[in-house]
C-alpha cells in the first residue's frame, strides 16, 4: 500500500496536538484510557515514555496492543483533523532515546533530568501501526461532502 501520509506527518501532527489518549486493556480485563504524549521520532519509530510503577506499563507488558487517538479543536470545528491508530508497544532500553525525550519534554525533564538512568523511566516505540487521519466532518452514515478532506489510511 502507498501511504498518502508519512510517519513524519503523523509525528508532526501528534506534536501539534500535544496530548493524545492511549487505550490499553487493563489488568482487570477492562479498557483503560489515559492522556499520553508522543515524544520523538527516531530510527523510523514513534517513541513514548512511561514509568514502570504505573499501571499503563504493567498493562502494556501483559498485552502490548494499544490504540491512540487525538485531536486539537480548530476554529472551524467541523474541519478539525483527528487521528486514531492501533499499534503494539515495544519496550527497549535506549539511553539515547531517554536523553532525547528528557531534552524535548519539559515535564519529563522536570521529573527525570537529575535521574536520567533511573530504571523506572521506560521508553517504548510503536510497531504495526494501522490507522486513519480524518476530520470531524466525516461521519459514517452521513452524506459525503466535498469540502471535507477524505480520510487517509496509513500503515507503518
Amino acid at each position: 500500500m502507498t501511504n498518502e501520509i508519512s510517519l513524519q506527518d503523523v509525528a508532526n501532527y501528534l506534536d501539534n496536538i500535544g496530548i493524545q489518549f492511549l487505550a490499553t486493556i487493563g489488568l482487570d480485563g477492562k479498557p483503560k484510557v489515559r492522556p499520553m504524549q508522543y515524544m520523538i521520532l527516531d530510527d523510523g519509530k514513534l517513541w513514548f515514555c512511561t514509568n514502570s510503577e504505573k499501571d499503563v506499563y504493567k498493562e502494556l507488558q501483559a498485552n502490548p496492543a494499544l490504540e491512540l487517538c487525538g485531536c486539537k479543536l480548530e476554529e472551524n470545528e467541523i474541519q478539525t483533523p483527528w487521528i486514531r491508530f492501533s499499534a503494539e508497544a515495544v519496550f527497549e532500553e535506549r539511553q539515547d532515546i531517554r536523553d532525547a525525550i528528557i531534552e524535548k519534554s519539559s515535564i519529563v525533564n522536570a521529573l527525570y533530568s537529575k535521574m536520567r538512568e533511573n530504571p523506572i523511566f521506560k521508553v517504548f516505540y510503536l510497531k504495526n501501526i494501522d490507522g486513519w487521519m480524518t476530520n470531524l466532518g466525516n461521519v459514517k452514515g452521513l452524506e459525503k461532502r466535498a469540502e471535507f478532506a477524505k480520510p487517509i489510511h496509513f500503515e507503518f
